[in-house]
């Protein structure tokens, strides 16, 4: 009797030993399927950059950071990156530049403001021929101060003219203010700026040439969009000739946006021409 009852206890002690082994075994693969299962989602939460909160102001979703964000924001550390600083004692002249030509003519007015930036979305049927290729208007937005520096000077405002001949293929015209008259569409439009995330539409029209110089000479060079994603597919033409806002303008323009510029980027081999 005393025989089979420690023979008993030797059985239920292996049989012990063996469930608890498993059940560590069991454990260990729970932990490494949740680790692996919280690794796929911020694998894939980087891929979706639709939900990325990015700012233009320092810190952990600053510009510095931008091209660590998210997978599609990759280009953002790119080698041909947007704004730049143009240094006039190191321009090309661009011998083989042609002129601006902008087809446009009046849009309806709608302003947004996306919490990056305050931008006129723009009707139909307004276009740039650009390098002999046609590119359609899309909107044109604000920056201040401004992104592209000249001979390492910032100006207090910068309007973009963005459009698009193909999904790789863009063309900004950048036009800088400088302190002076007052701005014709901001003493118009800009008590309607909506001064955080919201949209003011009118029936009114704006004619769009208008907002340009008449001097439509150029800095040209190869570069990127200024915000996330940063894709390296923009034509730049940096109008030379500022266009003027008075310094109230500026001042209340420049509250709103709230410093939303990108630092300029290296240049590294790009060259810029100068069209006269």
């Amino acid at each position: 009797m005393k025989f089979k009852f420690s023979t008993l206890i030797v059985i239920l002690t292996v049989i012990s030993f063996v469930s608890c082994k498993q059940n560590k075994k069991k454990e260990e693969k729970d932990v490494h399927l949740h680790n692996d299962a919280v690794h796929t989602l911020k694998k894939d939460s980087k891929k979706n950059c639709k939900e990325v909160h990015w700012t233009h102001h320092q810190g952990e979703e600053g510009p510095a950071n931008w091209k660590n964000l998210c997978d599609g924001f990759s280009d953002c550390g790119g080698k041909a990156q947007s704004p730049i600083n143009i240094d006039t004692n190191h321009i090309v002249n661009g011998v083989e530049s042609k002129p601006i030509k902008v087809q446009y003519a009046r849009s309806k007015v709608s302003i947004v403001n996306n919490g990056h930036t305050v931008q006129f979305n723009v009707s139909k049927g307004n276009n740039a021929i650009l390098d002999d290729k046609e590119y359609k208007l899309l909107q044109f937005h604000y920056h201040s101060p401004s992104e592209h520096m000249i001979d390492g000077q910032h100006f207090p405002l910068e309007v973009h003219f963005v459009h698009q001949h193909s999904d790789s293929d863009y063309a900004v015209i950048g036009v800088i203010f400088k302190e002076g008259s007052e701005n014709v569409l901001l003493q118009k439009y800009l008590d309607f700026f909506p001064k955080s995330k919201g949209q003011y539409n009118s029936e009114e029209e704006i004619d769009l040439e208008s907002l340009l110089p008449m001097d439509k000479s150029y800095y040209r060079y190869n570069g990127s969009l200024t915000t996330p994603p940063c894709s390296e597919v923009v034509n730049w033409y940096v109008l030379r000739t500022p266009i003027t806002a008075s310094k109230e303008q500026i001042e209340k323009f420049s509250s709103i946006l709230k410093g939303n510029y990108r630092p300029v980027q290296p240049i590294n081999d790009r060259v810029v021409t100068l069209y006269k």
